[in-house]
């Protein structure tokens, strides 16, 4: 079983990103609690350059980002001309851009594949996050499945959102292991009940059953894992690092 890597989605700090001071500063503290990798999602006003900077003054590395959707699809060389300033290869969309049905999934594949031959062309991946409706059925298929029955093997792949999954009630371990190949990095944040509700907590203070996510991880070379909470209900630094450890004494993850 090879080594897994623990990142921190800056989604979950998105109001400390607003400016490239801020983003600065946010960088740091996510070093400071011991994240040494980040996907660069949620910014507001800064440059590839100061992502560069300020990652690399902190011994980060940018693993993946999301990437406005249309940009990427109609803009596709000036997306990699920034990703390859701070050296990323992954670039990622944070859901469906089109209708949530069937001809969506479809519209999608066909609309987008000629960015992910350019992506493809540079040694550069598009990758695909879920959320809970992806799992609605089309005659059989998941909307999921549809992507990437549609789409290039090599060319795109999912960043799969653990937690919405396990909201739709599928069999997450056995979906992961079916499509491992598919999979090229996981968000993590776990589930509890408060009030009756549904809601985001920490990793390992909830309700999900990561020992059998991360086992099917481990055996099948799915590397990558990033803390994401939506939405925080203590400081967000507190709740990163919260999650940082948890995970660091409980998995096998650098």
């Amino acid at each position: 079983m090879k080594k897994m890597y623990l990142g921190a989605q800056l989604y979950t700090v998105r109001e400390y990103m607003k400016n490239e001071a801020d983003f600065k500063e946010t960088v740091k503290k996510i070093a400071d609690i011991g994240y040494k990798y980040v996907q660069v999602s949620g910014i507001g006003d800064v440059s590839p350059d100061a992502i560069k900077e300020a990652t690399e003054a902190n011994g980060i590395k940018v693993i993946l980002t999301h990437t406005d959707s249309k940009r990427i699809r109609d803009n596709t060389e000036a997306v990699i001309a920034d990703h390859n300033i701070f050296s990323c290869d992954a670039l990622g969309i944070g859901g469906m851009p089109y209708s949530h049905d069937e001809k969506g999934y479809f519209d999608f594949c066909k609309d987008f594949a000629p960015a992910i031959e350019k992506l493809k062309a540079t040694g550069k991946v598009l990758l695909y996050h879920n959320h809970r409706f992806e799992f609605e059925k089309y005659n059989g298929k998941y909307g999921i499945e549809i992507i990437l029955e549609n789409s290039d093997p090599d060319g795109l792949k999912l960043t799969f959102d653990t937690y919405w999954a396990v909201a739709a009630g599928i069999d997450v371990p056995a979906f992961m292991a079916k499509y491992a190949d598919r999979i090229y990095a996981t968000h993590l944040k776990d589930m509890a009940v408060k009030n009756d509700k549904q809601i985001m907590t920490e990793m390992l203070t909830g309700n999900i059953n990561f020992d059998a996510i991360l086992d099917v991880c481990g055996e099948n070379d799915i590397l990558w894992h990033f803390v994401e909470q939506d939405e925080v209900y203590m400081n967000a630094f507190d709740s990163m690092k919260i999650s940082h450890d948890n995970l660091k004494a409980r998995f096998n993850l650098d």
